[in-house]
């Protein structure tokens, strides 16, 4: 075995006690990485792309089943309103319509690639927004290391993800309520959902809410700890920043709530905010 060899294996083994690492002892694990992480990071970067393909995949039957349902439902209330039994050639139809609703393509294959692409776009946006804003307050520091602790820090959302698909796994239901979403809760039928849709303020702050838990808590905590480390800034600084960059990006990801929820609202689809 060649010495390159060697060294390739042994960080090959390093890299399950990396994942410990980041768990009990964060701060000197994120300081190896710092310099001498290399490329390990497609390990986390792996994990998490099985996750949600894994995640995606054990869904996807209860998706469809819901989407069959759904659209069932939709269709019966809406010959209900017209006052007309469904004809064979409709009941034909809405089979059709119902089994592309649920088929494998929307429930499953859509989802899994916005997931992966969605995770790269992600890590991407935060490590270019705590790479400019880490230069800006004065940090020595290039993308990719900023990247590389982007990646890395991302363990909890992975570990979120795994909880989730036991959970799938073991309830036979997906999960509706993330978060702290369930604060908001409002279990009402699709009829009235119809009649008097939700609020679009509501809507917003269900969304929110929904990103809100102990994970993201335990992320945010990581990436203070990897930020310093990464630009040699203070604490506060690197407090500053994360925060900064999570309430900006987190006003972001609101936007299409909020753009959807005024258009519909123009077309009388849905209520005012």
């Amino acid at each position: 075995m060649t010495p390159e060899e060697k060294r390739l294996l042994s960080e090959q083994m390093a890299l399950p006690r990396l994942l410990w690492g980041m768990i009990i002892r964060p701060r000197p694990t994120l300081e190896y990485l710092d310099t001498r992480g290399g490329r390990t990071w497609w390990l986390p970067a792996l994990l998490a792309v099985l996750l949600v393909v894994l995640s995606v995949v054990v869904a996807a039957p209860i998706t469809a089943r819901l989407a069959r349902a759904s659209a069932l439902e939709a269709q019966e209330q809406m010959f209900e309103r017209m006052g007309r039994e469904i004809s064979a050639e409709e009941q034909a139809e809405i089979e059709q319509s119902m089994s592309i609703v649920a088929s494998p393509l929307i429930t499953t294959i859509f989802p899994a690639v916005g997931g992966v692409v969605g995770l790269a776009v992600g890590w991407l946006v935060w490590a270019g927004a705590l790479y400019l804003a880490g230069t800006a307050l004065g940090g020595r520091s290039s993308f990719g290391q900023v990247f590389r602790v982007v990646v890395w820090t991302w363990l909890p959302f992975a570990m979120r993800a795994l909880l989730q698909t036991v959970v799938i796994l073991a309830t036979g239901q997906t999960i509706i309520h993330a978060g702290l979403s369930g604060l908001v809760r409002r279990d009402v039928p699709v009829s009235e959902i119809v009649g008097a849709p939700v609020g679009l303020g509501l809507k917003m702050l269900k969304v929110f809410l929904s990103s809100l838990d102990l994970f993201l808590a335990w992320r945010l905590v990581l990436l203070v700890i990897g930020v310093a480390v990464t630009t040699r800034l203070a604490r506060k600084r690197a407090i500053l920043i994360t925060l900064g960059v999570w309430v900006l990006l987190t006003l972001l990801s609101l936007l299409p709530v909020l753009v959807g929820g005024l258009f519909a609202t123009q077309l009388g689809l849905g209520a005012a905010p």
